[in-house]
Formats: structure tokens, sequence, C-alpha cells
């Protein structure tokens, strides 16, 4: 890594602090307008039956995620399906202990030394995630722009990721259809240059997912139907608060989420999880205590579904994701 790479990287990661400490200040300053008293009554009345609900359609995150990379990946460089949960759950935890650079650093570890994918297959993986997971949330943003027209605060944001959804989409399809010119190039350098130019042609190889409508439409709709659970966990947990909401603002509190849970930073997606929550909730006209009280409990149960099951994964089956040996 160059000198220019490292400081660019610290100049970034110190922009998302500087954000996080403003949104931080922000926060505190609202939350002390609130009586503290109240939000705590509100999560005490909670329904447990329905919080328990919510637990159990967030454990579902992880089968779907691993179905998701099943058609990302392709029958070629396919693991099997429990061992690659478990890595997903363990990426998971990773995420939501150390942020997304963390989990991304943690899911090429994992996906390279426990699934046996090569370092180009993974890479491309990585990015193809990216890539459906950006398609979902302009879904998601879509969705609620279409059921609540006023939302106007997400309206230039779905612009801006459509935007950048649709040149990542198209620049992935070019660049997957590069790899023979690629190979071919290598072939005629000699020196470092060839190796360069042959780990690239390896990358673009393992981007076939984007060539096919069924491969991605899949991962997309797996990964859109994490989103639902979410959705339904978000209900779930509104209704064991009391709050009478609809279909319409649990997508609203949903596609708030995956915009904010966009920065890298911080860690958990404390505090910018429950800004997303509240404010969709102060849109109808819930109280501000309730509404955090179920932004607290909503964020609580997502967090508990996901390093609850990472850490006993690494605590108690550390082997589990290490695929079998083939004969």
């Amino acid at each position: 890594m160059t000198v220019s790479t490292i400081a660019a990287a610290r100049r970034s990661r110190l922009i998302w602090v500087s954000v996080w400490a403003v949104l931080a200040a922000g926060l505190a300053y609202a939350a002390s307008s609130l009586s503290w008293g109240e939000v705590l009554a509100a999560a005490l009345r909670a329904d447990p039956f329905w919080l328990v609900i919510a637990m159990a359609l967030n454990l579902t995150n992880a089968p779907l995620w691993a179905l998701c990379w099943r058609c990302l990946m392709g029958r070629e460089a396919q693991a099997p399906l429990l061992p690659l949960i478990c890595v997903l759950a363990v990426v998971a935890a990773a995420i939501q202990a150390f942020s997304v650079l963390g989990g991304g650093a943690t899911a090429f570890v994992l996906i390279t030394g426990r699934l046996g994918l090569s370092r180009p297959a993974a890479a491309s993986l990585l990015v193809l995630e990216g890539l459906t997971t950006g398609i979902v949330k302009v879904l998601l943003v879509g969705s609620a722009l279409a059921i609540v027209p006023d939302a106007a605060m997400l309206r230039g944001i779905g612009a801006g990721l459509l935007g950048m959804m649709a040149v990542g989409l198209v620049g992935l399809i070019i660049v997957s259809r590069s790899h023979a010119l690629l190979y071919r190039l290598a072939s005629r350098i000699g020196g470092r240059g060839r190796v360069w130019i042959e780990h690239l042609a390896d990358w673009t190889a393992h981007l076939q997912a984007v060539r096919s409508p069924a491969r991605l439409g899949g991962a997309v709709l797996f990964m859109l139907m994490r989103r639902v659970g979410d959705g339904l966990a978000a209900w779930c947990v509104a209704i064991a608060c009391g709050i009478p909401v609809g279909p319409e603002i649990i997508v609203l509190v949903i596609a708030s989420i995956a915009v904010v849970t966009m920065a890298p930073v911080p860690a958990g997606n404390v505090g910018l999880y429950e800004l997303a929550v509240v404010a969709a909730y102060q849109w109808v006209g819930v109280a501000p205590e309730t509404a955090l009280a179920a932004a607290l409990l909503q964020h609580a149960i997502a967090l508990v579904s996901v390093l609850v099951p990472g850490a006993l994964i690494m605590a108690l089956a550390p082997g589990i994701a290490r695929p079998q040996p083939k004969p």
C-alpha cells in the first residue's frame, strides 16, 4: 500500500468520524429534551410475544443472505449452504461490531480461507454483493417514495442511488466481457505488468452474474426478502409498543435505515439507526418517547440476532464453516 493510499484512507476515515461526531452532538441535544422515564416506561410496556416474533424474523437474515451469494457465485464456485450460512453469520457479526469496512475484510478472509474461493473470485463476489445491495436500496427508496410521495428527504437520495447503480451495473457488464481481451494482452507482456493484468483478468472472469438476468435477479430477490424480513420485524416491534402504523410507514422505516446505514461508521450504526426509525415514526405523529423506545428495542433485537449467532459459531464451532474435503 502506497503512502498516498494510506493518506487517502486516513482522510476518508477522518471525514466519516467528523460527520458522526456532528450527528452524535445533534442526537445528544435532541435526546436532552426527551423524558427518559417515559422512554423506559414505553419500552417496559412492550409486549414480549411480538418482540420474540421480531427476533425470529431477524434470524432468517443469514440464510437468505447465503442464498443471495449462491446466486452470485454460480455453480462452478458454490459452497455448501450450511458452511456459507455460518460464514455469513460471522461476517454479519463483524459488520455490527467493527463497521462495514471491518465486515468486508472479515468476509474476504473467510470466503478465501474457509470456503476455498480464489482471491479474484472473492473480490468479484464482494463487488457483486455490493451492487445487489445497492439495487435493493434503490428499490426500497423508490417504494417509499411511491407509497409516501411527500417523503421529500428521500427523493434526492433515491435519484443519486439510482444513478450510481445504473453506472455501476453498466460498468460491470462491460468489464465482465473484457477478461478474454485482458488474457490476450497479458500473454504479450512480460514482467510484473503481466502478473497484474492476469490478476485483473481473473477478477473480471468471475463477474458472470451481471450478464445473467436469472442469477442477478435471484440475488436481488433474496436480498429483497432479507429487507422484507426486517420490515416485518419492525412491524412486530411497532405492534409490541402499541404504535398503530401501516405498511407504508414500515416501508419508510426500512428505506430510511437503508439510507443512513450506508455510512461506514459507527460500529453497529448506533445512533444513526435510531435516528432513522424515530424520524419515520415522527412523520405520522408518534410521541417522541414511544418512537425512541420502539427504535431502541428494534435495534437491540437486530443486534442480538446478529451478534449472538456469530459469537456462538466462533466460540463453539470455529471449524463448522470449513467445507468438506473433496473426494
